[in-house]
């Protein structure tokens, strides 16, 4: 009996010069439809105590962001908003009726440090990590189970800072799977859009 992966409902949206220097997808575009969908609360990870200069690590302003953010899942949602800057951070989780944009001159940077990216179980379709026995490390922003969600922006930019990786990849020097910068499992109702993907660990947006 032919089994059929999981049908994962995605729209990428107007996806714009997917850099691939460091990256496994070379590009991804589909046809334009609406992302804008109305979000009754609103913050910006500035209220988190997050300091975009490129240097401050604000992996737990994104975590806070989203965890107060989940209260308004039940709400109509909402939206978390990234001003221009340079926001670094490692792995961090989205949750159900979430919009996340980035304005213009906004990039949100991957941490160039493994133990800031946590371990997390290998797919279940591989069994094992893809590159290596065990787990692998969890994508920049990384959901499971979830609906209605849109990562969008005033083509901001999300950069991984992948070339350390890659280094590592072919040094034969890493402890796990590299991460991917997006990757949305087991998801539906997701819009990506309007944003620069570049220099990404793995694949750039990860789909299971």
């Amino acid at each position: 009996m032919r089994r059929s992966a999981p049908v994962f409902q995605a729209l990428l949206v107007f996806l714009t010069i997917i850099e691939t220097q460091w990256s496994s997808v070379s590009g991804m575009y589909c046809a334009d439809m609406a992302s804008t969908v109305y979000r009754p609360h609103s913050v910006t990870i500035t209220e988190f105590g997050a300091i975009g200069d490129g240097v401050t690590l604000n992996t737990k302003a994104f975590q806070n962001a989203i965890f107060y953010l989940n209260s308004f899942a039940d709400k109509g949602g909402a939206q978390l908003f990234v001003p221009a800057g340079r926001w670094l951070t490692g792995g961090f989780n989205l949750i159900s009726h979430l919009t996340l944009s980035l304005d213009k001159d906004a990039v949100i940077i991957g941490s160039p440090h493994s133990s800031d990216w946590p371990v997390i179980d290998p797919l279940p379709s591989y069994g094992r990590g893809r590159e290596l026995p065990g787990g692998r490390h969890q994508s920049l922003i990384f959901g499971s189970h979830l609906t209605d969600v849109i990562i969008t922006g005033a083509n901001g930019t999300i950069d991984g800072q992948g070339a350390i990786w890659w280094d590592w990849f072919h040094n034969n020097t890493l402890n796990y799977t590299r991460p991917h910068l997006v990757e949305l499992m087991y998801s539906s109702n997701v819009v990506i859009s309007n944003l620069t993907f570049k220099n990404s660990p793995f694949w750039n947006i990860h789909p299971v």
